[in-house]
């Protein structure tokens, strides 16, 4: 096997993995169905973040949906949020898009739809994928 082919294996399967994420979200904001979901948790993530803002924290949110057939599906989100802790009180809800054909991969809407976030995930694959395989880096 031939050096650093392993390593340009795994970056561009990173690449792809990122640009599928963000073709993903882009998908579900155009043709994805959208339901409600309830909030279960809500847990705060690590410390205080090193950003520009004090005071802000990366929480993960979990929810659960029921489909049209009766089916209940779970999710979950990240979210940077201030100190404010809340606890879920079982009524707090998001709005949740998802393919009808596979629920099981969806997320809440406001990370849906075309976006900077979006077509960040694309470019930064597509670059990964670029600089790892470009001729200039391979001494094959």
């Amino acid at each position: 096997m031939k050096k650093g082919f392993t390593p340009r294996i795994l970056i561009s399967l990173l690449g792809t993995a990122l640009i599928l994420m963000g073709v993903t979200q882009i998908a579900l904001g155009l043709v994805g169905e959208t339901t409600t979901a309830i909030i279960t948790s809500i847990r705060r993530v690590g410390g205080e973040r090193t950003d520009g803002k004090p005071s802000r924290y990366n929480y993960d949110i979990g929810y659960t949906f029921t489909l049209p057939t009766g089916k209940t599906i779970d999710g979950f989100a990240k979210k940077i949020g201030d100190s404010v802790y809340l606890k879920p009180d079982g009524t707090s809800t998001m709005r949740v898009r998802y393919f009808g054909a596979f629920p099981y991969i969806n997320f809440p809407d406001r990370d849906t739809g075309i976006g900077p976030g979006q077509l960040t995930l694309i470019l930064a694959g597509g670059g990964l994928i670029y600089l790892i395989n470009s001729t200039k880096q391979r001494h094959d």
